[in-house]
């Protein structure tokens, strides 16, 4: 990619490819890698200074690069999906319980990685990234450590980890990726023929993290009325289930303004957007373990309606004011 990057940059680079993508370059993509480089390497600062579940500082930098991480997923395609970046920093469902396994292997000395932490980043991607984090800062299996044990020196080696995959995501961006995506359609740009592949990579990834959101987020909790799941909700353990949802709506939302701007143009989209983030912050339910409540598993399967409606205005007035369709994601399997 660098090369490619570097033989465009001897070239006389034409106008800018699209403003709608030049605004999710500048406005969107670069500020949240720059803002989840930061909060990881100051979660791995304060992991060296205290490595306990109990250090508020500790758990104070695990939160802000959790709230980092969710205005970064929605870059579905360059840098973050390149080597498993994206399961390594966020391997999330776990509904087959890889993640336990995996860190009692490492904490019982089955795995040596604990002697030679520089090695950890080749551990499998279930005790790695911040999901990791969070099950050893607050699932009572694992956070009975203290300074010394082997729980502490794997906490150091997870947030070193997490901060090198960070920082290599803005790397990318920075050098090579906004180069890419800003000479769509120079005739020696492989990636994106044209601008409108540029765009449709972009629109793609915004539909597919809003069906994240919709089948994983709300989804697996609500499982049915018979057979709630609240367990399986993201950031049970840490009481984050409906911050992340939260925060997740308004990344969305954020991304799709940078597409498409005024409002006269996707006036559904930009009124939906609005209601469905009010839905989700009158919610008074942190770890969705209200799914067992009917009047609480009401207002999630209300949520989760108007998502779904919202999508749906997403796909349609958005896609035909970029004039894109949905391409292949990796919830296709593709």
């Amino acid at each position: 990619m660098r090369l490619f990057t570097l033989a465009l940059l001897t070239l006389p680079l034409p106008a800018l490819a699209d403003d709608a993508v030049d605004r999710v370059v500048s406005d969107f993509a670069v500020p949240h890698v720059t803002a989840f480089a930061e909060t990881t390497a100051a979660l791995a600062q304060a992991a060296e200074v205290d490595c306990t579940p109990g250090n508020a500082g500790l758990l104070a930098a695990w939160n802000a690069a959790m709230d980092a991480w969710l205005g970064v997923q929605d870059l579905r395609f360059g840098p973050l999906e390149q080597g498993s970046r994206r399961q390594a920093i966020a391997y999330w469902p776990d509904v087959d319980g890889h993640r336990p396994r995996a860190l009692s292997r490492i904490l019982t000395g089955q795995d040596p990685v604990l002697d030679k932490p520089e090695t950890f980043p080749g551990q499998p991607i279930s005790a790695r990234g911040l999901y990791a984090v969070e099950a050893m800062l607050f699932d009572p299996q694992f956070n009975d450590y203290g300074a010394g044990d082997p729980g502490c020196v794997l906490v150091q080696a997870m947030t070193a980890d997490l901060a090198g995959s960070a920082a290599a995501v803005q790397t990318a961006w920075q050098d090579d990726f906004v180069t890419v995506m800003r000479t769509a359609g120079n005739k020696r740009n492989a990636r994106f023929l044209d601008a409108s592949e540029a765009r449709q990579v972009v629109f793609t990834a915004l539909l597919t993290s809003m069906q994240f959101d919709i089948d994983e987020r709300l989804g697996l909790p609500l499982g049915t009325f018979d057979r709630p799941r609240p367990k399986r909700a993201e950031g049970r353990l840490s009481g984050r289930s409906q911050r992340n949802l939260e925060l997740s709506l308004v990344a969305h939302a954020e991304l799709a303004r940078a597409l498409v701007p005024d409002a006269a143009d996707a006036p559904r989209t930009h009124a939906d957007f609005e209601r469905v983030i009010g839905l989700a912050q009158t919610l008074d339910d942190p770890d969705f373990s209200g799914v067992d409540d009917p009047a609480e598993r009401f207002k999630l399967e209300t949520l989760q309606t108007a998502l779904i409606a919202l999508r749906a205005d997403v796909h349609a007035e958005l896609g035909k004011t970029l004039d894109v369709s949905m391409g292949l994601n990796s919830l296709d399997g593709d």
